[in-house]
């Protein structure tokens, strides 16, 4: 499994879409590692997203617009992040869950086949 960006650049990566390569044979194990991802997000980031816009701390003036000032530069920019994160874990799991299903309908389920790919390469 690899990330294909193109390679061979020495300037920094330009962030955007990347295809992710996976082996046949290692699509179980690939969805299996991003829902992992997804569960320990889910368990431990969507408890606490609610709290992350600050309230005013002191009840005054001061304290309501610096929290308002930090919660429009800041919060909401770091919760838009974490939604996109969700979305794209949960789209890369479903994009394996297709191609591991188009697969298996072209293959079966005969785990020599699945491995195919990594003989003929020997």
């Amino acid at each position: 499994m690899y990330l294909a960006d193109g390679g061979g650049s020495s300037s920094p990566p330009e962030f955007g879409q990347r295809k992710l390569k996976v082996e046949p044979h290692a699509i179980p194990q690939t969805r299996a590692a991003f829902e992992h991802a997804l569960d320990e997000f889910d368990a431990k980031i969507t408890p606490v997203a609610d709290d992350l816009p600050t309230r005013p701390w002191a009840g005054d003036p001061i304290s309501s617009e610096t929290s308002k000032a930090f919660n429009e530069q800041t919060s909401g920019k770091a919760l838009a992040a974490l939604k996109t994160y969700r979305q794209q874990l949960v789209g890369v799991i479903d994009q394996l869950k297709m191609i591991e299903e188009q697969y298996r309908q072209t293959e079966g389920d005969n785990e020599a086949m699945w491995g195919k790919h990594l003989r003929d390469r020997d």
